[in-house]
Parts: structure tokens; sequence; C-alpha cells
């Protein structure tokens, strides 16, 4: 039986990480193109929330152009199979670049920490949604709860000095995503872009406690 997360999650190495990342959203959500108030009551991949249990906030990025768009949806299909990208027709995206420099990254898409976590990629990349749609009015009612990925953020959330995780992008898996803790965010890490609707630069740093 595999060992509960929390119990072995502590041990998985860290490393900085600094460089550029993206990041996809509707257009009209620019002005607050860094803020994750917001991911503390909606669940994701790795986050377990919702409006009646918040839990913590979650930055997702990704390392191109392209997975930015497919993790969210903008370019529906495959990737894998010609001709078969197509844009979503309900909101007009853009793709920012992020630029990231984190002191303390773990990496799950190295073998040594999925031996660690005693996790695969299948499991990274599949599915987490079941887990809340599942029930007595579905033709199969389990399991449900939270998502083996879910239980993984909230372990990695609770390592000290751990800012940040990479895993496999779900949607396109032989490339990177960057999931960060901005709660977590320690002293001289940074997360920053450059506006073109107000010139400024914007950045997200440390909170104060």
């Amino acid at each position: 039986m595999r060992r509960p997360f929390s119990a072995v999650a502590g041990g998985v190495a860290l490393a900085p990480e600094s460089g550029t990342w993206y990041r996809a959203l509707p257009t009209h959500f620019l002005p607050t193109a860094l803020s994750t108030r917001h991911t503390s009551t909606v669940p994701s991949r790795f986050g377990d929330a919702s409006p009646a249990s918040p839990g913590f906030e979650i930055l997702y990025l990704a390392e191109n152009h392209l997975v930015a768009l497919l993790e969210a949806q903008a370019l529906l299909g495959s990737p894998t199979t010609p001709g078969s990208l197509v844009p979503s027709p309900h909101s007009t995206w853009t793709t920012l670049n992020i630029q990231v420099s984190l002191q303390h990254v773990a990496d799950l898409t190295d073998l040594a920490s999925q031996s660690l976590l005693e996790v695969t990629a299948q499991e990274l990349t599949g599915d987490w949604r079941g887990y809340h749609l599942r029930g007595s009015g579905t033709t199969i009612k389990s399991p449900t709860g939270s998502a083996p990925t879910q239980d993984l953020g909230s372990a990695l959330f609770r390592v000290p000095k751990l800012e940040a995780f990479k895993s496999l992008s779900s949607k396109a898996p032989y490339h990177h995503i960057l999931t960060i803790f901005p709660q977590k965010l320690r002293r001289r890490s940074r997360i920053s872009w450059f506006n073109p609707l107000t010139g400024k630069e914007e950045s997200i740093g440390p909170r104060s406690s």
C-alpha cells in the first residue's frame, strides 16, 4: 500500500528555478493577470478547494505558449493528432510571458521524486474531476472525495520552504507545467510580467505575515 503523501513529501529534492514560463487567460482578465485569490475556492488538479471549504492559492504556469493554451482549454483537441486542435469559440485568449525566480522547487517529472512519492506519470496526468462528479446519481459511484493529485498538492503545500513544483502537463505530457504556491514565496523570490495596458511591470512576491 502506498504511504500517505504527507509522510514522504518532505523528502523531495528542492532546487532553484528561474526563467520564463507562460500563462493563458481570457483577455478580459488582463487587469488581474497574476491574481490567485479566487483559486482558494476553486477545485483544480492539485488543489481540493471550494467556497464551502477554502484551501490554498495556486498559480499554474506552462513551459511554452502551446501548453499554456492547452492547459487553459483555449485550444481544444489533442496535440498528438495532426489537424485536431481548434480554438475555443467562447473567449478571446491572451498568453503572458511570466518571469519566475524561485528558490525551492520540486521536480515531479524526475523519476527519483516519483519513486519517493510512489506515483507515476500516468497518475500525475490522470483524471481528477471524476472524484467530484461520481456519486449516488451516477452509474459509477466511487471513488469520490479528494483526488490523489489533490492530496499530493496538499502534502507539498505543507513542506517547509517548498514554493512550487514542476509536473507533467495533462494535455501534452511531454512538457512541463509549474505549480506555484504564492502564499509560500520566500524572501528574494519573485514572479513578474510586463503589462502592456499600463506600460508597467507587475509582480507578486512574499506576503507579509
